[in-house]
């Protein structure tokens, strides 16, 4: 995983903050392989409950700007299953 325990901890807070103190975090896509270079930041996140849109948008720029990297974000709010959803949990990381 290219991201270090201080960015971990971040996204952590930053997710639990904006989306419930229950949100389960996942870190998917190039960042999980530690052969690869660059690439943003794809977070998969689980929330218990309806998630606003501008919670998620505050979220993704709070994370944005502790990092200084391009975030992808994905919100769970358990409204609707969708594919790249399961996607994320197979192959990603839990934060």
């Amino acid at each position: 995983m290219r991201l270090s325990d201080a960015q971990r901890q971040s996204i952590v807070l930053a997710a639990r903050r904006n989306l419930g103190e229950d949100a389960r975090i996942w870190l998917f896509g190039s960042r999980v392989d530690d052969t690869r270079r660059g690439g943003d930041v794809d977070l998969y996140v689980e929330a218990s409950g309806p998630c606003p849109l501008v919670a998620a948008l505050q979220c993704k720029l709070t994370i944005e700007e502790n990092l200084d990297l391009h975030v992808d974000l994905l919100v769970n709010d358990q409204q609707q299953e969708k594919p790249i959803f399961q996607i994320a949990r197979e192959t990603g990381v839990q934060l």
